[in-house]
């Protein structure tokens, strides 16, 4: 996911996304580390997108912690 993170392509945003949510059913410790990640390190408009929508299916708690980062 990484080489596409950034990607400005709205129906790779929306993938990207939709795979991180998904990923949230088996493990949302590491989705909730991999998009705190992001957030840290300087995200674009679309980084910032993509993050906003693949953290829907994490618990508030942690979406609250990601968003604050951004």
């Amino acid at each position: 996911l990484d080489l596409v993170m950034d990607d400005g392509e709205s129906d790779v945003k929306k993938a990207v996304a939709w795979i991180l949510r998904e990923m949230c059913k088996a493990n949302e410790e590491a989705v909730a580390e991999y998009l705190e990640r992001w957030a840290r390190n300087s995200p674009t408009k679309n980084t910032i997108w993509i993050i906003k929508n693949g953290a829907k299916k994490l618990s508030k708690e942690k979406q609250t912690l990601i968003l604050a980062q951004l």
